[in-house]
């Protein structure tokens, strides 16, 4: 599946605002941030997207910079 600009402007939002979803018994993980791209962005990420979201995040942030 291809990563969009809705994948990539939840997973940005995310890791920006991390300290909302974190505390200190509590570390935001890849099933965290799946789960609230899912409720919070009505986007479905994957562990994959993720994945080549984390491998080639340069490119996405060029290919979408203007859409944000």
């Amino acid at each position: 599946m291809a990563i969009t600009l809705a994948k990539f402007e939840a997973y940005n939002s995310i890791k920006d605002h991390k300290s909302l979803y974190e505390t200190k018994d509590k570390k935001l993980i890849d099933d965290s941030i799946i789960r609230i791209a899912l409720e919070e962005y009505d986007v479905n990420l994957t562990k994959k997207d993720i994945e080549e979201m984390r491998k080639n995040w340069e490119g996405y942030w060029q290919k979408y910079r203007m859409s944000i």
